[in-house]
């Protein structure tokens, strides 16, 4: 578990963050899609190192593909409101009853998948790695967590995470996208602006949590369970 998580976190923190600044200085932003996929590709190495010698079984492929479809699915069907989506707040429950490895995969395939809706863009590698990296905070927090833990508290850290995490790493995507000179009155008005937005984010998460969060687990629960999926040592 201890080279689990620091691998997880190496992978966060260094690789991912390392393939986003080479995206910017080497191709000007443009590659985007090349890019995702790398990012696919690395998200998914803490995931299938998480499973260390164990094959993967097919009904795990199905539920990771079914958390990514709902989280999709959730993002399109909330396209008239604006920052109010509940795909964070899927993935970090994920996340809370799977594991972080699962949080951050699903995470950034959500991001990916469902700009093909929204639009592909030089946002879209902020936007994947800003949601992996906070379901995968969510996970790390509460995974393997005290079931008596208050589905308040939950909804809480989830709404700040969001907030604070995954509106700070897309924020930055747009510092870097519009602000080639990097001012400092340039970056602060790019953050500032996005204050709004990220609070709307963050509590609509909040929000989805507390009233949905409690029932979500429990249900992700008993199929984890029944199925034995991903189980870690």
């Amino acid at each position: 578990m201890f080279k689990r998580k620091w691998f997880l976190l190496l992978t966060c923190f260094v690789i991912m963050p390392a393939i986003i600044i080479l995206f910017f200085y080497m191709f000007g932003g443009k590659q985007y899609y090349a890019v995702s996929v790398a990012l696919i590709i690395v998200s998914m190495l803490p995931f299938f190192f998480s499973l260390e010698r164990k094959k993967l079984q097919a009904r795990e492929l199905v539920v990771l593909a079914s958390i990514v479809a709902i989280a999709v699915a959730g993002r399109a069907a909330f396209f008239a409101l604006p920052q109010v989506k509940p795909t964070c707040a899927i993935v970090m429950l994920a996340a809370i009853v799977f594991g972080p490895e699962i949080g951050f995969i699903t995470g950034s395939l959500s991001m990916l998948l469902s700009n093909f809706i929204f639009g592909q863009s030089m946002n879209t590698p902020f936007q994947m790695f800003g949601m992996g990296l906070a379901a995968m905070l969510c996970g790390l927090i509460f995974y393997k967590r005290d079931s008596k833990t208050p589905n308040w508290i939950i909804a809480v850290i989830g709404g700040i995470i969001c907030f604070a995490v995954y509106g700070f790493v897309v924020d930055s995507g747009t510092v870097l996208i519009i602000s080639p000179s990097m001012t400092l009155n340039s970056v602060l008005a790019v953050y500032a602006s996005g204050v709004v937005f990220n609070l709307i984010h963050g509590a609509s998460t909040f929000i989805i949590i507390l009233l949905a969060g409690k029932i979500i687990i429990e249900k992700l629960e008993r199929i984890r369970i029944k199925y034995d999926l991903f189980p870690q040592k």
